[in-house]
């Protein structure tokens, strides 16, 4: 059986554009051509500094935020993002359903980046340079950088990475993968995935790192 289809996201763009949609899957091509008029065939070109600030897979047919609703009532797609939205805007409103959903997500997370994810060695500082955006989940990395800890999810265009600060008194260092000025850390990486995304923008509740530059 096909997935069901949907719109999802299939890239971010840091400068000019946001989040970019696109189909789950391939469609006839009778049924593309309803919805190609708000659709765009986007090239490395068509982005301000080519892709060096884009997260995903940029090339192809994509649509902005504003046209999904359009391409979706002309598919007749039922699971739509408004409906996801919604979903999750509504479990945030419930402090019970909140933490629930939150702690479902960090579990997802923790599955994905630890089994499936790769664990390259790499500079913190290279990480936040190239970054399109830098979740820090309650200002964790923030707060707790100088004693080691805190944990952070950076958006580059390589991917996305999950990095957990290992650099504290009592921590093994020998298992850190990251290099950082503050003594080192252990970072996953996975490439762009629309659930994945949506995962971290949950567990993080969107809240963008603010702390001390990283580079």
């Amino acid at each position: 059986m096909a997935d069901e289809l949907k719109m999802e996201t299939k890239c971010y763009d840091a400068n000019e554009y946001g989040y970019l949609y696109g189909l789950n899957r391939r469609i006839p091509d009778e049924e593309f051509e309803k919805v190609k008029d708000y659709m765009r065939d986007f090239r490395r070109k068509d982005f301000v500094d080519g892709i060096i600030k884009v997260t995903g897979r940029p090339e192809g047919y994509r649509c902005l935020e504003k046209d999904v609703a359009k391409v979706e009532e002309i598919l007749g797609i039922e699971n739509t993002l408004a409906k996801r939205q919604e979903k999750i805007r509504k479990a945030f409103e419930d402090p019970i359903a909140k933490t629930n959903l939150k702690d479902k997500a960090y579990e997802w997370l923790n599955t994905l980046f630890k089994k499936t994810g790769t664990h390259p060695k790499q500079d913190l500082s290279r990480l936040a340079v190239h970054s399109t955006k830098i979740y820090d989940p309650q200002d964790s990395f923030k707060k707790g950088a100088e004693n080691g800890e805190g944990e952070i999810f950076i958006y580059t265009p390589h991917g996305m990475w999950y990095i957990i600060n290992n650099c504290g008194p009592n921590s093994d260092t020998s298992i850190n993968n990251v290099e950082s000025t503050d003594g080192g850390a252990i970072g996953y990486r996975l490439m762009y995935d629309d659930t994945v995304d949506t995962l971290i923008r949950i567990y993080t509740e969107e809240n963008e790192y603010s702390g001390k530059k990283l580079y």
